[in-house]
């Protein structure tokens, strides 16, 4: 996408003239991003279209929450559909991790600090969570991954997810970043820095915790050990008792079912066949808390979790056309 002329204008008019513009890959979401260069300095630009520029209010009231609390990148200039901010890289901690193991451990337990600082913020600025909004995102897996993608009956499931939705709505609540992983944390010069956290809710205190330390495979390098030494060092850091175990894991389990829905409603609604990689370590993760959390053993005979990436690419394309 190329820089749009409205878009144009209001950077000239920020930083006046002498810039450029790289157009950056976006999330799931259809705002787009671009890095602007001007007098050696760069910046980033988030671009708001008009069927989601009600959002550009919504970040910035999360960001006048977050702002003195969560290390963030600071807002420079925003207008009526576009903000900019300064540019914290390209270099995620999902990126540090997959290059050096312990290097990404040590800074993992820096986002942990991080995230118990984001928590501390006081914003409204969206509904918190309920046991009726965690039904609706595992409804949203039934429909895109159990029957679109595998095809396979949803008999059963409703009360297993209504079961599974009541009990983590009644968690202790937290300040939710609701996307808290690693390609949403930048490292610059050793600093993590959070990025998107327009979706900001009250939630369950685990809630971010299972999006950092299991989101897109992150389990499979650092390990279960090494997932339960950050689980009791997070538990330190926020003051809870031992039960954050099984509230993680109960956590874990309504968050890795509803990712599936997403990771499977991008490929057959936008084509997006990338987000199919995705499905095997969820699916891991599905089978982790199934092993922690036996009460609910039931699900892992409705739910379908043999998976194949070849099969599930042919259909997602077959269900585009």
């Amino acid at each position: 996408m190329t820089l749009p002329d409205e878009v144009a204008v209001v950077v000239s008019e920020w930083l006046g003239q002498g810039w450029t513009a790289q157009p950056l890959a976006g999330d799931a979401s259809v705002r787009a991003y671009f890095r602007i260069t001007h007098g050696g300095e760069t910046y980033m630009l988030a671009y708001y279209p008009e069927e989601v520029r009600p959002q550009l209010r919504r970040f910035m009231d999360a960001y006048t929450a977050v702002s003195p609390s969560g290390r963030i990148p600071a807002v420079l200039h925003q207008g009526d559909f576009a903000v900019l901010q300064h540019d914290v890289g390209d270099r995620t901690l999902f990126d540090v991790l997959h290059e050096n193991r312990e290097e990404g451990i040590r800074l993992y337990r820096e986002a942990l600090s991080l995230l118990a600082a984001f928590q501390q913020a006081r914003a409204d600025v969206n509904p918190p969570f309920t046991a009726e909004s965690f039904t609706a995102e595992l409804e949203m897996a039934r429909e895109y991954y159990v029957e679109q993608l595998m095809g396979a009956p949803a008999e059963g499931l409703k009360s297993i997810f209504d079961n599974l939705s009541r009990k983590v709505a009644s968690h202790p609540y937290v300040l939710c970043h609701r996307d808290f992983h690693g390609q949403n944390l930048h490292v610059v010069n050793d600093t993590v820095y959070l990025i998107d956290y327009q979706d900001l809710r009250m939630g369950p205190d685990t809630y971010d915790l299972a999006s950092l330390l299991r989101d897109r495979g992150v389990a499979r390098i650092i390990g279960d050990e090494t997932e339960l030494e950050l689980l009791d060092h997070y538990r330190g850091l926020i003051g809870a008792d031992d039960s954050i175990r099984r509230r993680y894991f109960e956590t874990l389990l309504q968050r890795s079912i509803k990712i599936l829905g997403t990771f499977s409603k991008q490929p057959i609604v936008r084509g997006r066949m990338h987000y199919l990689d995705f499905i095997p370590p969820t699916l891991e993760s599905i089978r982790r808390c199934l092993d922690e959390l036996p009460e609910l053993a039931e699900l892992g005979d409705l739910f379908p979790l043999d998976f194949s990436l070849e099969a599930a690419r042919e259909r997602a394309s077959s269900l585009q056309e």
